[in-house]
């Protein structure tokens, strides 16, 4: 499974501005579709055919950075980004793209300067805070990496205790008893389609790891991912599903709206405020993008059926009336 991300994975859009002209809209539709697919060259010439239709349209430029990103091809999403900025410069979470483009080049004054003005715009943006630490630590190493390897260690240590504790008082002691085998860490994490898990659990060696992208992130942040991730480590199996993964977005939007404290996070703000909305609005966007991404994935597993009297067929969901499928890795 890929990144436990809500926000930024887009459906392509149905209709467009109407002054991009039907020519442009098309483009982008399909644009969007291979960027969401990881068809990146795809993506690049259907989003530079609509730029050339419409020159003036800078949310093109905005979606070419992103390509270039994608493709570690810096310097051109470094342009792009600024030319989307020079029209849209209270745009926060674009300062924070162009930031970490500049990062990856290795321009870590000018990254850190992009950071601070995303955080000028949001005081309380959790990625523009920790982004400038991550920089902190970038510089540092410059001058001493062995310096910067050990103060990153203990601050990583230090957050992930911090973010343990918040997990144990949120959920009940049985529950926290299912998953004491369950060792939790900071680490790589796996990708599909070019985008890295925030977090995941692997059922074989019964260990939820965190992308060490969020080491500098503040607790609430980390122990969101957790309660999401201790949803499926609780079931002690492989197999994950729409409705297992419905839960743990649930479960991971109600600690949010208890425990943020403020801060500002986009994929957990965005899950808990569909969950203010309407439960049901949260579980229908976790079921169309599941879908999205893995046509095959199953409606129910194991310990999660549809309801308390259903029972699951051991190698079929009755629901879907299909396999159900193992992962190594469920995010």
């Amino acid at each position: 499974m890929i990144s436990i991300s809500l926000n930024n994975y887009q459906i392509p859009c149905k209709k467009m501005h109407s002054f991009m002209g039907s020519g442009t809209s098309e483009l982008l539709e399909k644009g969007d579709n291979a960027f969401n697919t990881n068809n990146l060259n795809e993506a690049l010439d259907l989003y530079n055919k609509a730029l050339n239709l419409n020159p003036e349209n800078t949310v093109i430029n905005r979606k070419l950075a992103k390509v270039y990103h994608k493709l570690k091809e810096y310097k051109a999403a470094e342009t792009n980004f600024k030319i989307y900025l020079q029209s849209n410069a209270k745009e926060t979470e674009a300062w924070i793209e162009l930031g970490e483009t500049q990062r990856q080049m290795g321009a870590y004054k000018n990254a850190k300067e992009s950071f601070e003005t995303a955080l000028k715009l949001e005081p309380d943006n959790d990625l523009a805070k920790r982004s400038i630490m991550e920089t902190d630590n970038n510089i540092l190493s410059c001058i001493s990496p062995e310096k910067a390897y050990m103060e990153k260690q203990a601050y990583a240590q230090k957050n992930l205790n911090t973010a343990i504790k918040m997990v144990s008082r949120h959920f009940t002691p049985a529950f926290m008893k299912d998953i004491a085998d369950v060792q939790i860490k900071f680490g790589q994490t796996a990708s599909m389609m070019g985008t890295s898990n925030i977090a995941q659990y692997e059922n074989a060696i019964k260990t939820i790891t965190v992308s060490n992208a969020y080491i500098y992130a503040a607790p609430e942040v980390i122990a969101a991912y957790l309660v999401h991730e201790g949803v499926h480590a609780k079931d002690k199996d492989a197999y994950t599903s729409i409705r297992e993964e419905q839960d743990a977005y649930k479960k991971a939007a109600e600690f949010w709206i208890k425990h943020s404290n403020g801060i500002q996070d986009p994929e957990m703000d965005y899950a808990a405020e569909l969950y203010k909305q309407s439960p049901s609005k949260l579980s229908n966007r976790v079921e169309e993008i599941y879908i999205l991404r893995d046509p095959e994935i199953a409606k129910t597993s194991p310990n999660h059926p549809p309801d308390k009297i259903f029972h699951l067929n051991k190698s079929k969901t009755k629901a879907a009336n299909q396999p159900i499928k193992s992962y190594d890795t469920i995010a």
